[in-house]
């Protein structure tokens, strides 16, 4: 047995002898063992993922026993048009959910996407087929129809990139704030006529907008497209579509700052196609930091989003909310930041 393996044996072995549900502290752990308060966290994540233990703010405890604790089934409202997995934004969350989920002893029961939730038959047929104790939905919001249906008949539900209502637990990103930097880092660039590509207007077009007066810089209608919803989400053909209206227009932009990355690689796939160059003709700003983001030609200046931070606290709010019924809806927005690549010059 490797002494890495020893190690995670001899932590379960102290957890298991320590008072039921007692915490074992990460330091405690780094101490006793020698290493690092990283290696430790190593140790403890791979070790909840396996079910051997639960990981708590700061350490670790046991995992109870089946008779302690009822194992719920939480379904996924994945409000995508791409499929279930092909969205590396959305896997970033899933993946979050999963892992939270799992670490507290619940588990994912099914992932329905926008096509099979649009209507309240469909969102009824699900709920009367597939019995769970939450909802968690990953996305835009869903049509008012089968939305109305769920919220209906389905009382303990969080929401994640937009609220649903106050009384729902909702977790967001700082869409807002995100954007506001990624303006005043191309203006820092010298850049003074910036484009602008999304797929619907949100806080991430109203940072886009403030950002430009409080530059003094132009907010001209025709520099921010915002192409059809109908479009099938966001990928990189809405990019490709906004690069060519954006570049076509009497005086293009000297940056186009995109919504997504997946919107950004479309857009520098166009302007290769078309002998720009970036950033040497024209700068190019991605949203989400995906792991593509740092390996297209060039490197892709983008926003870091905690994505899978977002999916582990929506998977604690639901089975929060599904123990307390009064528990009190927490709207959570996450930190951004800034990650300076190539494409931006």
């Amino acid at each position: 047995m490797s002494g890495k393996e020893a190690r995670k044996d001899e932590i379960v072995r102290l957890i298991e002898a320590a008072d039921d549900q007692s915490l074992l502290e990460t330091q405690e752990l780094a101490d006793r063992f020698g290493v690092s308060l990283m290696t430790v966290r190593r140790d403890l994540k791979e070790l909840a993922q396996a079910g051997r233990l639960q990981r708590q703010y700061g350490g670790a405890a046991s995992v109870p026993h089946p008779q302690d604790k009822q194992r719920r089934e939480i379904g996924v409202m994945l409000i995508s048009q791409t499929g279930k997995y092909s969205d590396p934004f959305f896997n970033a969350l899933l993946e979050g959910v999963d892992l939270k989920l799992t670490e507290l002893g619940h588990r994912i029961a099914y992932i329905n996407t926008h096509n099979e939730v649009s209507t309240a038959a469909q969102m009824r047929d699900i709920l009367r087929f597939n019995a769970v104790d939450g909802v968690i939905l990953i996305g835009p919001p869903l049509g008012a129809e089968s939305l109305d249906y769920l919220k209906a008949n389905m009382r303990a539900l969080v929401s994640t990139i937009d609220s649903i209502g106050d009384e729902y637990d909702t977790i967001v990103f700082d869409g807002y704030r995100g954007m506001r930097l990624m303006v005043d880092h191309l203006v820092n660039c010298g850049h003074r006529r910036l484009g602008f590509i999304t797929g619907y207007a949100d806080t991430r077009q109203q940072g886009f907008m403030d950002g430009l007066a409080a530059h003094g810089l132009s907010a001209e209608p025709e520099l921010s497209v915002i192409m059809p919803r109908e479009m099938d989400g966001w990928r990189p053909a809405l990019g490709h579509l906004g690069a060519e209206k954006l570049m076509h227009l009497a005086e293009p932009p000297d940056a186009i700052v995109c919504a997504s990355d997946l919107i950004a690689i479309g857009a520098i796939q166009w302007l290769h196609q078309h002998h720009l160059r970036v950033p040497e003709d024209i700068a190019v700003t991605g949203f989400d930091d995906i792991p593509e983001s740092g390996f297209t030609i060039p490197s892709l200046t983008t926003i870091h989003v905690h994505k899978q931070l977002m999916g582990e606290l929506a998977a604690e709010r639901i089975i929060k909310r599904i123990e307390n019924a009064d528990e009190i809806p927490l709207f959570i927005r996450t930190p951004v930041q800034l990650i300076v690549r190539q494409s931006s010059g």
